[in-house]
């Protein structure tokens, strides 16, 4: 399905762009069953692998963690091929490039998994803080929510036209993984609420931020980073294997 004009014109003037139920029910399916066996069988080998992350509320605070506690996967796209169809879905390629063209390939993954009642607020930040590539524009955040996303269990929030300042300084929030920018106002922010099986889009420097889930239900997202692959990637290291490529 193609953008239309002034679904592309959006995305420039505000630097996100949901796209409503672009995947068939079966696709979404397939991912969060991957994502539910990932859970169970989170004390494994590949867990560890696909970089496990606890929730911080359980693990500092001493509560025993559990497959409804685990709050993200990194770089499933690598070595499970459910992932991989979707950073390939011929339907999600074709938005990402009418955005920022081609060739386009993988820069990182993650499952985003805002368990019930303890998924924790992830605050603002730009995505390019942490990917440092340049031009800023050739790098897009791709976020499908696997579950309904709402204002109750955590839906993204952005910051309309944040993309247009450029990279902004952040500082690290001792103790955590957090780098966060100062001066937002979340009055300021825009919540966007979408069913499963929709596609956020979002320019690399827009500021954005979700609050905690505390519903009673699951509020997983399957996140792909795609990057123009003629972009300079400051980020990687020179010995770095090379990126995934998925549109020539």
């Amino acid at each position: 399905m193609p953008l239309s004009p002034a679904q592309i014109a959006s995305y420039w003037e505000n630097g996100f762009l949901a796209v409503p139920e672009l995947f068939p029910t079966a696709h979404i399916a397939s991912l969060r069953s991957r994502i539910e066996e990932l859970c169970a069988d989170w004390q494994s080998d590949l867990a560890k692998r696909l970089h496990m992350q606890q929730e911080p509320e359980v693990v500092s605070g001493g509560a025993a963690p559990n497959p409804a506690t685990i709050r993200k996967f990194a770089d499933l796209a690598d070595i499970d091929p459910v992932f991989l169809n979707h950073a390939r879905h011929p339907a999600l390629l074709a938005v990402v490039a009418q955005l920022i063209g081609r060739p386009l390939s993988l820069y990182a993954d993650q499952a985003l998994l805002k368990p019930p009642l303890h998924g924790s607020e992830k605050p603002e930040h730009q995505d390019n803080a942490y990917f440092r590539v340049e031009p800023a524009d050739h790098v897009i955040t791709c976020w499908t929510a696997l579950d309904d996303a709402d204002l109750l269990n955590g839906c993204m929030h952005y910051y309309p036209g944040s993309h247009r300042t450029g990279n902004v300084p952040h500082r690290a929030i001792k103790g955590t993984p957090h780098l966060v920018p100062d001066g937002y106002q979340r009055s300021d922010s825009v919540a966007v609420p979408v069913p499963a099986g929709s596609l956020v889009l979002h320019h690399s420097q827009t500021v954005h931020w979700t609050p905690a889930n505390g519903s009673a239900r699951w509020r997983r997202a399957y996140v792909v980073h795609l990057v123009r692959a003629d972009a300079q990637m400051n980020a990687r290291h020179p010995n770095s294997p090379p990126l995934l490529e998925l549109l020539a």
